[in-house]
């Protein structure tokens, strides 16, 4: 239960944390640019909007560069929460911001596809608005319209609509454009005095609504956290179950599909009934299936658990076409979403604790997992910004870029002896995850021979002082530059016109995987993997 009851990756509201964890728990559920070949860029930084707390959410490939959806605290009180569309060029950096809020209200978006492109001049975002009323809040649902500059072209509020609006409260976490522009959205019902339900509702292309429809019953609480429409015409919706108050093997992932009007024909529970295991978020694969990404937990200790990453492809008529269980149980690892890319292939992200694995890790990390459209993993990797030891890295959202690569956003939460605010995180990677040109940070290759171009490294691991040996003496002037598994650069050294060896000291770094990447004439020309390993 640690993904619905913690806020951790929220920043603290002033004391007023007991007071509105009735609607934080709903959308808990949402955890320098390198070196460049040629013209593709690669980033991985953080954004500061206000001097207070800010998270990336969503976000978009836009001309000219990127929109992040944003929430971030005002600058005033720093205690409201306002959403904000972060606007950035292809390198990452910010040159406007626009944000939405008052000094009353608490303005939130959505999970991961929160924010949508619906043509070249008009975008979407959902969330909610909500106002605390003592022990309970004023919540509805959010559209807003936005044109390519994301100035509003008109919002609307969904919910209760008489006072004293103590009664339900609504909030919307995901939504889709349909085959026929009309909007489908999901989200959560919540009653004050009995458990939530999966909230679906269609509205037309100005946000009028046409239907809505509800699930769940018993004493469960039900939120639906992704939804895509299928070439039936009908809706996937994904979905989370749980009991509010139980410890341990009560959250359950859940898939509904309906008919056009939301009239209920199927569920699937992929999850495991005696642990802990995380949300669904959907998405659609090319030949018409449904793709569904979640957790299947395999372990329980108390509110913590191990889980691994679940990916199924389901066809529209319920039947499971192939369900695979990736990597080895990970201490609260947590999907938090899923894409299909132009290729076919399918990428899902998180983020895992890492704390416990000892102090040269943060506490937490994100994650790339990448699979074919029939299920076999073609690659994974971990990535962080800041490395303090109590520093946090919430990889929400991951998107395709329109030079072939792909975008990340997020959170970094800093602690000692990282430095600043919490920020939006924003890096820039290839088609394969790296954050380098031809990086591979998921094995470690122990080479004894050198390639006739390439680079040795001895003794490797390294302990100390190690040398480099790039093969033969250079014709003119390189260097050699040294990564660690984050994408940071560590150490430059240059090695001069005739020379063949450079010795580096490493008594100072982490333990920890890096990397070594010569260059001559601005091209690199050899690469090599190494490990620092001090024993304790």
């Amino acid at each position: 239960m640690k993904n619905l009851l913690n806020f951790n990756t929220f920043c603290k509201l002033n004391g007023v944390r007991l007071s509105l964890a009735p609607f934080l728990i709903l959308f808990n559920l949402l955890p320098i640019q390198l070196l460049s070949q040629q013209s593709f860029n690669y980033f991985n930084k953080r954004i500061d909007l206000t001097g207070s707390c800010d998270k990336g959410l969503s976000v978009l490939n836009i001309e000219n560069g990127y929109s992040v959806g944003t929430i971030t605290q005002d600058t005033i009180y720093h205690y409201y929460w306002q959403v904000a569309f972060a606007l950035t060029d292809t390198l990452g950096e910010l040159y406007q911001i626009k944000q939405y809020g008052d000094s009353g209200d608490f303005y939130l978006l959505g999970n991961p596809g929160s924010l949508i492109k619906y043509r070249n001049s008009k975008y979407f975002a959902v969330g909610n608005i909500f106002t605390p009323l003592g022990d309970w809040v004023y919540n509805r649902g959010l559209i807003m319209c936005l044109d390519n500059k994301f100035d509003t072209l008109w919002t609307k509020e969904y919910g209760e609509k008489t006072s004293p609006f103590n009664d339900t409260t609504f909030g919307i976490l995901q939504l889709k454009k349909e085959y026929n522009n009309r909007l489908i959205m999901t989200g959560v019902r919540l009653p004050k005095n009995d458990p939530s339900s999966v909230w679906l509702m269609e509205t037309d292309s100005l946000g009028n609504k046409l239907w809505e429809r509800f699930y769940g019953e018993g004493e469960e609480y039900f939120q639906g956290h992704s939804v895509v429409q299928t070439n039936d015409g009908g809706f996937v919706i994904g979905a989370a179950k749980f009991e509010i108050h139980a410890t341990g093997g009560y959250l359950d992932p859940l898939i509904i599909k309906t008919d056009s009007l939301g009239n209920e024909e199927w569920r699937v529970n992929p999850g495991n009934p005696d642990v802990d295991d995380n949300k669904v978020m959907v998405a659609l694969a090319q030949d018409g299936n449904i793709i569904a990404g979640t957790n299947y937990g395999t372990d329980q200790s108390g509110d913590n658990r191990w889980a691994v990453v679940k990916i199924m492809k389901i066809k529209p008529d319920g039947t499971v076409l192939w369900d695979k269980n990736y990597l080895e149980p990970q201490y609260d690892n947590f999907l938090l979403n899923t894409i299909v890319l132009s290729n076919g292939n399918i990428l899902v992200n998180g983020g895992r604790d890492t704390h416990y694995l000892g102090e040269e890790y943060p506490a937490q990390m994100g994650w790339i997992l990448c699979t074919d459209s029939m299920g076999t993993q073609l690659w994974y990797r971990e990535y962080a910004l800041l490395t303090g030891h109590n520093s946090f890295n919430d990889l929400y959202d991951v998107r395709e870029t329109s030079d072939g690569g792909l975008i990340g956003v997020g959170k970094v939460s800093p602690s000692v002896p990282d430095t600043g605010t919490a920020d939006i995180w924003v890096m820039k990677m290839d088609s394969t995850g790296c954050l380098y040109a031809g990086c591979d940070t998921t094995v470690v290759v122990e080479e004894t021979a050198r390639p006739a171009d390439g680079i040795n490294i001895y003794p490797n691991p390294v302990t100390g002082v190690f040398t480099v040996d790039i093969g033969k003496p250079l014709q003119a002037t390189g260097s050699v530059v040294i990564y660690n598994l984050y994408g940071g650069k560590v150490r430059e050294v240059k090695i001069p016109k005739g020379e063949q060896v450079v010795r580096i000291n490493a008594s100072k770094w982490k333990s920890g995987l890096y990397v070594a990447m010569v260059s001559r004439q601005e091209k690199i020309t050899g690469k090599k993997k190494f490990v620092v390993r001090y024993e304790k």
